[in-house]
């Protein structure tokens, strides 16, 4: 399926709101608490979504100002010191940083006039900032599953998961011709090809994102 890009824009900003609904009932002892991706807390995921807010933003401001940002300065070491600084703050603070970075990506986003759409932006492949929104939208809808507060692939929106296989599937042939694709209902092929599988006994894959 093909969306354009106000339409995935807008599909950020619901995004967003589902995870802010989840985040601010969140507790101090839940954001300690462990998240379903190892080695992290919930504050760690919840920080990289802000983080991840801040480096698209840069993308945009960029895109903007015609000059282009990168996405972390000072590379990974530096993106991970922030992300482990951030992670033990109490919930009510990681909450709002959520809410101002994210809420303010989305609105330098929407301030990208068409006449800009295909303007290249440094992510790791090459991406146009028409592309951009995507990245957020998956950042979103993936870690918000990551958090382990009742948000799961089947409450994906069926967009995402059709938006999502139609691009990543054709990637995974291309990178890993000899996997099998399994005959699975679409949220949860999805979560198998993001390394997030609901059941056992599926082809093994590289790592996501191929």
């Amino acid at each position: 399926m093909t969306m354009g890009y106000a339409e995935v824009l807008s599909a950020v900003a619901d995004s967003h709101a589902r995870l802010l609904a989840t985040l601010d009932a969140l507790t101090d002892d839940q954001a300690r608490g462990d998240s379903l991706l190892p080695g992290w807390s919930r504050g760690h995921v919840a920080t990289h979504l802000a983080r991840n807010a801040d480096a698209l933003n840069r993308f945009a401001v960029g895109v903007l100002s015609g000059t282009p940002g990168e996405m972390y300065p000072g590379g990974p070491e530096a993106r991970a010191a922030a992300i482990e600084e951030g992670a033990g703050r109490p919930a009510g603070l990681i909450a709002a940083d959520v809410r101002f970075a994210g809420g303010r990506v989305i609105e330098n986003l929407g301030r990208i006039p068409e006449e800009l759409l295909d303007t290249p932006v440094r992510w790791r492949k090459p991406v146009t900032a028409r592309g951009v929104p995507v990245l957020r939208w998956r950042e979103l809808e993936i870690h918000h599953v990551d958090l382990g507060l009742g948000y799961t692939v089947a409450d994906w929106p069926e967009d995402f998961v059709e938006s999502t296989l139609a691009a990543e599937l054709p990637a995974l042939t291309e990178h890993a011709p000899e996997v099998d694709v399994p005959g699975l209902p679409g949220a949860e092929l999805l979560a198998w090809l993001i390394g997030r599988p609901t059941r056992g006994g599926l082809p093994e894959l590289p790592s996501w994102p191929f």
